[in-house]
């Protein structure tokens, strides 16, 4: 199949939509069929799309209008063109603001439309995240829900589901299919040298990973505050390893993470890698942490918990929406209360003294975790596709 996925954020960004795009893209490329990837200029030039085996274009402002930075004229016209020029069988929108460009021009797109998000609506506080205003956000967000510009809603997780519910999706164009990260290509590239990311004066060891964006949102402060409590109480100097300082998302909230840190007394013990840490490389950096955390305040999923499982790492998680989907406490990972540093210490030192089986947590989640299978993930998608396709042309 002549396959288009669009996505305002791609490979190389660790982050959801464009870490999820690209696994989608990839493996469906491995699969035999023609993908081409409509992203946002911003990645024009980008060596690493060099080596990719499939094809990418670039999207004026696409990145602009689904931030808000900018209007629809120029991203909506390059959609356009893009899509008529390719023909596609079928069209991929990953995220609300592209699919709110695709619904204005959906009568033209002479192919079926599959829809998936990857923001982490929570409903009564945010939903796609584009106005401050709830009930802007949450009115805007079932607006592109209800626009029906779409034949399938394919959705990672639960949480997901039950929220394209609430926001007005027809039961029948929903179908879920648990999200997976690329675990193979994990897997085969854990011998990378951490030290070669960090300054050969930084002592890196022990540390705990938080791999995540720089962002209020993922619970950043309050590991800050959780490292603070851990090494008062324990006398020792861990170290937190931040994944996504090296380019933070938010530079100002970045800022703020630097100075509460350095207010506690901990800044010499937050690690912040000197290059962006590629994906090949990522699962060395979980390899060798003592834990990894996720102190987000809400997931859609959370597929750093997964590659965690998957990697055989102590996981400690909030206990909230996507992320109770892969941990159940003292079974295979500890939770702590979202946006409670005191909590999220009590867990970590759990972990960190010892005071729990660990071998037996991690055990469980090699089993448990194996409800996320990208091979079952992607089969799902391509079923989908072979089906809408078939459909249309009867």
């Amino acid at each position: 199949m002549n396959i288009c996925i669009v996505s305002s954020r791609f490979y190389p960004q660790l982050v959801g939509s464009g870490t999820a795009a690209y696994v989608i893209a990839k493996e469906l490329h491995e699969r035999g069929h023609q993908i081409t990837v409509l992203t946002d200029e911003s990645l024009r030039g980008e060596a690493s799309h060099a080596k990719l085996n499939f094809s990418v274009r670039y999207i004026k402002s696409l990145e602009d209008f689904a931030m808000g930075h900018a209007g629809f004229r120029d991203a909506l016209g390059d959609l356009y063109s893009n899509i008529k020029a390719l023909d596609p069988d079928i069209v991929h929108v990953c995220n609300f603001l592209p699919m709110l460009l695709l619904s204005m021009i959906h009568s033209e797109v002479d192919c079926p439309v599959v829809f998936t998000f990857f923001n982490t609506p929570v409903i009564g506080s945010r939903t796609i995240g584009y106005f401050p205003d709830p009930i802007l956000d949450t009115n805007l967000g079932s607006f592109i829900i209800k626009s029906d510009a779409y034949d399938m809603l394919i959705l990672g997780s639960a949480h997901y589901v039950e929220t394209a519910r609430i926001l007005g999706a027809h039961p029948e164009k929903l179908k879920l299919s648990y999200l997976a990260p690329d675990i193979m290509s994990f897997e085969m590239n854990t011998g990378a040298a951490i030290d070669t990311f960090f300054s050969k004066s930084t002592q890196i060891e022990p540390y705990i990973l938080l791999p995540s964006r720089i962002t209020e949102q993922k619970g950043i402060i309050e590991a800050v505050e959780a490292l603070s409590i851990i090494n008062s109480r324990t006398g020792k100097s861990f170290k937190l390893l931040l994944t996504g300082m090296t380019s933070p998302f938010d530079p100002a909230y970045a800022d703020i993470v630097w100075k509460k840190a350095d207010e506690l007394g901990v800044k010499d013990h937050l690690l912040a890698p000197d290059k962006q840490i590629d994906r090949e490389n990522l699962a060395a950096f979980f390899k060798g942490a003592e834990l990894v955390v996720i102190p987000s305040w809400f997931e859609g999923l959370g597929l750093a918990a997964i590659e965690a499982q998957y990697l055989g790492a102590p996981l400690a998680v909030s206990d909230t929406t996507g992320l109770n989907e892969i941990v159940e406490d003292g079974m295979n990972g500890l939770t702590f209360k979202p946006r409670d540093s005191e909590s999220m210490a009590n867990a970590m030192l759990m972990i960190l003294e010892r005071k729990v089986d660990i071998s037996a947590m991690t055990k469980e989640a090699k089993k448990t975790v194996q409800k996320f299978s990208l091979d079952k993930h992607i089969s799902d998608i391509e079923d989908t596709y072979k089906t809408l396709v078939a459909g249309q042309q009867q």
